[in-house]
């Protein structure tokens, strides 16, 4: 003898079939929800790793705030380090992904800014004379 205790209708839904189609919904949705989060951090590794090339420049400063933009412009990549030499005649200020912090390169003098262990990496180099002065610099980026 077969019978069902409570007999079946065309609206009884099975409970087990509801379950186990909810919980792949949301194991569908919780992948999805991590996908994009690791697929930004393995762009910004990316973004981070050293290449191993070098990027020489010449540049140069006047009173009027310059810049060398190296994320929205070649290579579109921070640098890891900058050899900055100031060739003269005169004093520039050199801002490190920030205008406002900038500090003093003499005439003749050289200055290394290495980065290879930073969470922020040599984005922008911002260059700035005193009023009337100019100054003529090479720079050498590694990224």
């Amino acid at each position: 003898m077969n019978a069902d205790v409570a007999r079946r209708d065309d609206w009884d839904v099975d409970f087990f079939a509801v379950s186990n189609s909810v919980m792949l919904l949301i194991m569908l949705l919780l992948l999805a929800a991590t996908v994009t989060p690791v697929q930004q951090i393995a762009q910004g590794v990316q973004a981070q790793a050293y290449q191993g090339r070098s990027d020489p420049r010449q540049h140069t400063a006047t009173e009027m705030l310059s810049w060398i933009d190296l994320i929205h412009g070649y290579p579109n990549t921070p640098w890891i380090s900058a050899y900055v030499v100031n060739d003269g005649p005169d004093a520039v200020e050199i801002g490190i992904n920030y205008p406002n912090a900038r500090f003093v390169l003499n005439p003749g003098e050289t200055v290394t800014v290495s980065r290879p262990g930073a969470q922020e990496r040599i984005a922008i180099l911002f260059l700035k004379c005193g009023v009337g002065e100019t100054t003529s610099l090479r720079v050498t980026g590694e990224y």
